[in-house]
């Protein structure tokens, strides 16, 4: 089974219950993708999850933090709304902090589980002058409170942070530096009485903050990103495909199979330096390109893409078997390297034509299209598949989807 078949099982299966950030290796050591949770009955997810037997998946690496079951928060001693909180959170829940913020009270909240040893943990917010649940939960062990997160407002430009026994640190942006990585300060988030309520700026396209926690540091749970994925227009916040693709003459180069730690060298969506394990992004963009194949001289060339926030970044690698490559750099698609193209049923698709340095030639992908190219005006030579490196010279590129016309690119 691929870990996109085990993403997908473990999406239907616990919906809005969040799994364990050391699932599937860390996300491939980090890489924080996000497969659309959509809400469901938060009793029928857990029996799914424990017949699955996936109930250890809601462990967290940082310790529990024990309450005496006083509540925490500057509303703390506000009766009536901790009841009204517990109404809205439904039977068993038990208010853990409650604060103010500028749009109302915010409240975090545990109730009882239905697996022994597990609560759920998650907030009621203020919405038009009532109380509601935030969507989504995530498990936790009993009678803890875990570091979690939540976006408040009608803009969702607050965030209500509970920080939990070892603090939380808070990264406002990110960048991406001259080799393509992911380049984030973090600063520690001041907490008063066990939580944090922080004005940022409002998601637009995406959301660029990021919070993690521990000494050894862990993701904390956002409870509404659904919510907010959809108020920025992404609602179809679905993975995008990843393509893995062996060129012609591969074998050459690729003769012993590298494994373990060899093969994460080979992939640059297990090298946490190029992803971002503690932001929170949308997950959609354009297929995931993974291209293997061998050089003239017999070196292994790896071309590959990754996604972030709608865009996605290219990368080239080559080295003899047994050598770590160096990871280079292309740049964004976006920037010349990728072409949006329409089929004939109206839906947009990106080809990909990025050259390569050395005179290694152009990495040419478009999934589903048979590809052809030529040199100067000659003949036209096809492809085979939807993914190639074509020579160096070659100047032009025709990608012919399903349905509708051909597409023709320059290769400068």
């Amino acid at each position: 089974m691929t870990d996109t078949e085990i993403r997908d099982v473990l999406n239907r299966a616990a919906g809005d219950v969040n799994p364990a950030p050391d699932l599937l290796d860390r996300v491939r050591a980090g890489g924080h993708r996000r497969v659309v949770r959509r809400r469901v009955a938060l009793g029928g997810a857990l029996a799914v999850v424990a017949a699955g037997g996936l109930a250890p998946l809601a462990r967290r690496r940082s310790a529990p933090a024990m309450f005496d079951g006083r509540i925490r928060g500057d509303l703390a001693g506000d009766t009536e709304l901790a009841g009204r909180v517990k109404n809205a959170y439904g039977p068993g829940s038990q208010v853990r902090w409650i604060g103010d913020t500028p749009y109302g009270p915010v409240a975090a909240v545990t109730k009882p589980s239905g697996t022994p040893g597990y609560d759920f943990q998650s907030f009621v917010e203020t919405v038009g002058g009532e109380l509601r649940p935030a969507d989504g939960a995530t498990m936790v062990p009993e009678g803890s409170v875990q570091p979690a997160a939540m976006l408040a407002g009608p803009d969702r430009d607050v965030l209500v942070v509970i920080t939990g026994p070892s603090g939380v640190t808070y990264s406002e942006k990110f960048s991406i530096d001259a080799a393509g990585r992911i380049a984030r300060t973090f600063e520690p988030l001041i907490e008063t009485d066990g939580a944090v309520v922080l004005r940022i700026p409002a998601p637009d396209s995406f959301l660029p903050i990021a919070l993690r926690s521990g000494e050894v540091p862990d993701t904390v749970w956002l409870a509404n990103l659904e919510t907010v994925v959809d108020a920025s227009g992404r609602a179809d916040n679905q993975l995008p495909p990843r393509i893995d693709w062996s060129l012609p003459g591969r074998e050459k180069a690729w003769r012993d199979e590298p494994t373990g730690s060899e093969k994460d060298w080979w992939d640059v969506g297990t090298q946490p330096a190029y992803l971002d394990p503690f932001g929170y992004h949308t997950w959609t963009g354009p297929t995931e390109w993974h291209l293997s194949g061998a050089t003239a001289d017999g070196r292994r060339l790896v071309v590959q893409t990754l996604q972030l926030d709608g865009r996605a970044r290219a990368f080239w690698m080559t080295g003899r078997a047994g050598e770590k490559p160096r990871v280079n750099y292309l740049g964004r698609l976006e920037d010349g390297l990728s072409t949006d193209a329409t089929d004939g049923f109206g839906e947009t698709f990106p080809i990909l034509h990025a050259r390569l340095p050395q005179q290694l030639g152009v990495a040419v992908a478009a999934l589903n299209c048979q590809l052809r190219f030529r040199v100067r005006g000659e003949a036209w030579l096809p492809i085979a598949g939807h993914a190639a490196v074509v020579p160096a010279a070659a100047t032009e590129l025709e990608a012919q989807p399903r349905q509708g016309r051909a597409i023709r690119v320059s290769l400068p």
